[in-house]
């Protein structure tokens, strides 16, 4: 992948004996997963870089369980209709289970996870070995705000579940590109919220309004669309892991953790709303 540049000089990073280097002699290791560290020296110090171990673990143990398949399905069968080739970028790709999903689909496409968690990069990489898509899939350390990819280098940019940095999104795709965001619907998991919380105190989500808030950089909507599908989630060992791989993990009380944990199965709603724009400039 040439569309990499050095988070310091903004350089373009060539691979040369499993490290990433620039001309101005910046190196950066490739670990032995894969994946290779560019979070710019201080972007996001004073606190952890994304995910943390525990939280890697259970996203991966939950997602390959298969129950957000479907959702895996609508994303890259929208992709698969705007991109017949060339670079994909997944912001916020965690453990990978999208990407590597992607690119198992799309055998025409190329496929660049960044994430800011090394945990997340690491099984990530691991992950697109197992999967047989190493060769057409790289993952990097890096924020999404500030990501070490050339202008315009991509055909389409994805988010899922993720923070969304649609200035720097836009910065890195090419005119014509596209900008498919996934985010949780109106009753995203209430079920679950229910218990954690009790009925009385839980509200539908709000929806996040992506066109208005990507309008001013130069992004038009092409579809708004939703996925809902109920999922029966086995096991307490499956249970726990989707509570700790979403944000109620840090602000539930503990009675309401502890009834949720002592499930032995558990029927939620996955609600996703999805977003495709397209880039004008």
């Amino acid at each position: 992948m040439t569309e990499l540049i050095c988070p310091l000089c903004g350089s373009p990073l060539t691979e040369r004996e499993r490290a990433l280097v620039c001309a101005a002699g910046h190196s950066y290791d490739i670990a032995a997963s894969g994946y290779c560290n560019l979070l710019r020296p201080g972007k996001l110090r004073n606190r952890a870089s994304g995910d943390d171990r525990e939280m890697v673990s259970a996203r991966k143990r939950f997602l390959a369980a298969g129950y957000y398949a479907p959702v895996l399905e609508a994303i890259s069968c929208r992709l698969a209709a705007l991109v017949d080739e060339g670079l994909v970028i997944d912001a916020g790709c965690g453990e990978g289970y999208y990407t590597n999903g992607i690119a198992r689909r799309l055998p025409c496409i190329h496929m660049l996870g960044i994430d800011a968690s090394k945990y997340a990069a690491d099984a990530a990489s691991k992950g697109a070995v197992r999967d047989g898509v190493s060769d057409r899939v790289r993952y990097v350390t890096a924020s999404c705000t500030d990501m070490p990819i050339a202008d315009g280098a991509a055909r389409a940019v994805i988010s899922l579940f993720a923070p969304c940095g649609y200035g720097e999104f836009s910065r890195v795709t090419a005119g014509g590109g596209h900008l498919i965001i996934g985010s949780a619907g109106q009753k995203h998991l209430s079920e679950m919220k229910e218990i954690l919380y009790g009925a009385e105190n839980v509200r539908p989500n709000v929806p996040i309004d992506h066109p208005a808030l990507a309008g001013p950089f130069g992004y038009s909507v092409l579809s708004r669309e939703n996925v809902t599908f109920t999922a029966e989630v086995a096991g307490r060992e499956h249970i726990a892991a989707l509570f700790s791989m979403t944000p109620y993990r840090w602000r539930t009380p503990r009675e309401g953790a502890e009834r949720l944990l002592s499930l032995e199965a558990l029927t939620v709603t996955v609600d996703v709303d999805l977003t495709v724009m397209k880039l004008k400039k």
